[in-house]
C-alpha cells in the first residue's frame, strides 16, 4: 500500500512537471488570461465598466462562461492523458518499470486535477482583484465558486480520460472532448427538458453551479427577468387592445383618409401595387397612382407623418389578418418558457455529488480501458 502511495505520487510529480514544461499548459494560461482581458476590455467598449458595482454583476460579467474556458483547458489536458503515452511511444518505457497502471492511472488523474486546479485559480485572482478594484471586497461565496469550477474541471476530466483511454489521436481526442462537452451534452439537456424532463443529472447543468451558488448572481438573474416579464406582458396587454371592434373601425377610418374610392373598387394587385409606391416614398410611382389616394394624404407636407401613418395602417391590417394573435401568441408562451422561469439557488450539496459521480464513473471505465489497454 505504502509502496502504490509513493509510485503515485513520483507519477504525479513527473506528469506535473511534464505538464508545465508542455505547450498546451501555456496555451491553457493564454486561454485564461485572454478571456479575462477580453470580458474586461468588453466591459469598457459597451461601456459597462461602471457597472461591475455588485457581486452579482461581476459574476454574470466574469463567471457565467467560465464553464466552457475549462472545458477548453480539460480538453487541452486531460484528453490526452493517456493517449499521449500511447501516440509518443513513452508508454513501452513506462509500463515495463514496476509501477502498476492502477499507480499510473490516479497519477496522472492527480496531476491533472492540481494543474487545472492551479490555472483555474490564476483566472480567479484575476477576477478577484477586480472586485476589490470595483466593489471593495469579495464575497465568500465566491470560495464556493472556485471549489465547483475545480469539481467541474474534475468531472469533465473523467470524461475526457474516458476518451483518451479510447482513441489513438491526441488531436481527435481534444477535439471530441470539446464537442461532447460544450455541444452535445447541452443539447441533450435541452432535448430533456423540452419533454418536460429533468436534466438536473447532466454534467454542464451541474456545472452551472459554478455562478449560481452566488446568491447575489440567482437575484440579479431574478430582478432582471421579473424587468423582461413586465415588458412582455405590458407588450401583450397593448397587443390586445387592437384585437376588438376599435381595430376594424380604425382600419376604416384610416383607409378612408389615405385612399380615393377608385382604391377600394380596384383589384389586389392594383392595390398592392398603390401601397407598394406609397411606404417606398417614390413620387414617380405615387404619380402613377394618384387617382386611388387620397388628396389630403398627398397634401400632407411631412413625409415622416405620412410614414406613421402609413405604419399605423399595415400594423392594424397585419392585427386584422390574424398576424397580430400569432404575435401574442408567441409573447405568451415566451414569457411561460423554462429558460425565461425564476431561477432557485441550487442544492449544493446534490451538484456536488452529480459532479463527484461523472469523475469518479469517468476515471472507473477509464481504468477499465486502460489495465486492459496494450501498446
Amino acid at each position: 500500500m505504502a509502496n502504490d502511495i509513493s509510485q503515485i505520487g513520483v507519477v504525479a510529480k513527473n506528469e506535473i512537471i511534464k505538464c508545465a514544461r508542455g505547450r498546451k499548459f501555456l496555451i491553457s494560461l493564454v486561454i485564461v488570461f485572454v478571456v479575462f482581458l477580453l470580458i474586461t476590455g468588453l466591459q469598457f467598449v459597451m461601456d459597462s465598466w461602471d457597472n461591475l458595482d455588485s457581486i452579482g454583476a461581476l459574476t454574470e460579467a466574469y463567471l457565467s462562461t467560465f464553464p466552457m474556458v475549462i472545458v477548453l483547458i480539460v480538453a487541452l489536458l486531460s484528453s490526452i492523458a493517456l493517449v499521449s503515452e500511447f501516440e509518443e511511444r513513452t508508454a513501452l518505457i513506462l509500463f515495463t518499470r514496476p509501477v502498476r497502471r492502477t499507480s499510473i492511472l490516479i497519477g496522472k488523474i492527480l496531476a491533472c486535477t492540481i494543474v487545472e486546479a492551479l490555472i483555474i485559480l490564476v483566472y480567479y485572482i484575476l477576477v478577484a482583484t477586480v472586485g476589490f478594484l470595483k466593489i471593495d471586497g469579495m464575497s465568500l461565496n465566491f470560495l464556493t465558486s472556485f471549489g465547483f469550477a475545480v469539481m467541474y474541471a474534475f468531472a469533465t476530466s473523467g470524461v475526457a480520460f474516458v476518451i483518451s483511454a479510447f482513441l489513438k489521436k491526441s488531436s481527435v481526442c481534444t477535439v471530441i472532448s470539446i464537442l461532447l462537452m460544450l455541444v452535445i451534452f447541452p443539447i441533450v439537456s435541452t432535448m430533456v427538458e423540452a419533454n418536460d424532463g429533468e436534466s438536473w443529472y447532466m454534467i454542464d447543468q451541474a456545472g452551472e453551479t459554478i455562478y449560481t451558488c452566488i446568491p447575489e448572481y440567482v437575484d440579479r438573474y431574478n430582478e432582471t427577468l421579473d424587468q423582461i416579464g413586465n415588458v412582455v406582458d405590458s407588450a401583450v396587454a397593448i397587443l390586445k387592445g387592437f384585437t376588438d371592434d376599435g381595430m376594424t373601425n380604425g382600419i376604416t377610418w384610416l383607409s378612408g383618409n389615405i385612399f380615393s374610392a377608385e382604391y377600394f373598387m380596384a383589384d389586389e394587385t392594383t392595390q398592392q401595387a398603390v401601397l407598394t409606391a406609397l411606404t417606398s416614398g417614390d413620387s414617380a410611382a405615387i404619380m402613377e397612382y394618384h387617382q386611388y389616394i387620397n388628396p389630403s394624404f398627398l397634401a400632407i407636407q411631412d413625409a415622416s407623418t405620412q410614414a406613421s401613418i402609413l405604419q399605423m395602417f399595415m400594423f392594424l391590417t397585419m392585427g386584422a389578418d390574424g398576424n397580430l394573435s400569432g404575435m401574442i401568441m408567441v409573447l405568451e408562451m415566451m414569457n411561460s418558457m423554462t429558460a425565461l422561469q425564476p431561477m432557485d439557488p441550487p442544492d449544493l450539496l446534490k451538484e456536488f455529488l452529480v459532479l463527484l459521480v461523472w469523475g469518479i464513473a469517468g476515471y472507473l471505465i477509464a481504468w477499465i480501458k486502460f489495465i486492459r489497454r496494450e501498446f
